[in-house]
């Protein structure tokens, strides 16, 4: 139990990639909870909008009137508006990206698994391999080769990368160049 002072954020930008139905949702915890649990969502992730900045956040609205009133006029500009009512409205858009990123992930789960290498499975667009080296020297293999994954190191995992799924075809591009750097080609 939290003093009921205590402000609970709970950050859902990949909420949208989860296959669990049990999962809780902040939505049912807004109101219910007093006026201190706040629930942000973006556009970013499973909208593809990253460029945009646009997002929303689901609040009492004691804690929205306070919100508004530091916050910067025009924070979101027409653009970024206009994208995201569009977003919303493209059912089979989202439905496409989930079933890429989910069947991306079982390919590369199932290839990490065949190198014999850990893996910590997501319910995100991306997930850690431990590579059993150090990550940055990784990194650099992998950008030599055209790749992008990113070091752990500084979240205190030097020896995990992050990968973010991608198309098949980047996805296969991905497990052929790792290969090569792991010395498993």
């Amino acid at each position: 139990k939290l003093p009921s002072s205590t402000i609970v954020v709970l950050d859902e930008a990949y909420i949208e990639f989860v296959r669990q139905n049990d999962v809780v949702k902040g939505f049912e915890y807004v109101g219910n909870e007093g006026p201190f649990v706040v629930t942000l969502r973006t556009f970013s992730k499973a909208y593809g909008l990253a460029g945009l900045r646009i997002g929303y956040g689901a609040m009492h609205p004691l804690l929205a009137d306070y919100i508004n009133r530091v916050r910067q006029p025009f924070n979101a500009n027409f653009l970024a508006q206009i994208g995201a009512l569009a977003a919303l409205d493209d059912e089979d858009f989202m439905k496409e990206t989930q079933k890429t990123v989910w069947e991306g992930l079982g390919y590369l789960y199932s290839e990490v698994e065949k190198m014999g290498l850990e893996y910590v499975p997501s319910e995100a667009n991306f997930f850690l391999i431990r590579v059993n080296r150090d990550a940055k020297e990784i990194y650099e293999a992998m950008l030599r080769k055209g790749v992008i994954v990113r070091a752990m190191n500084a979240y205190g995992l030097p020896d995990y990368i992050r990968v973010n799924v991608g198309k098949p075809e980047e996805n296969e591009r991905f497990v052929s160049a790792f290969r090569e750097v792991m010395g498993l080609a």
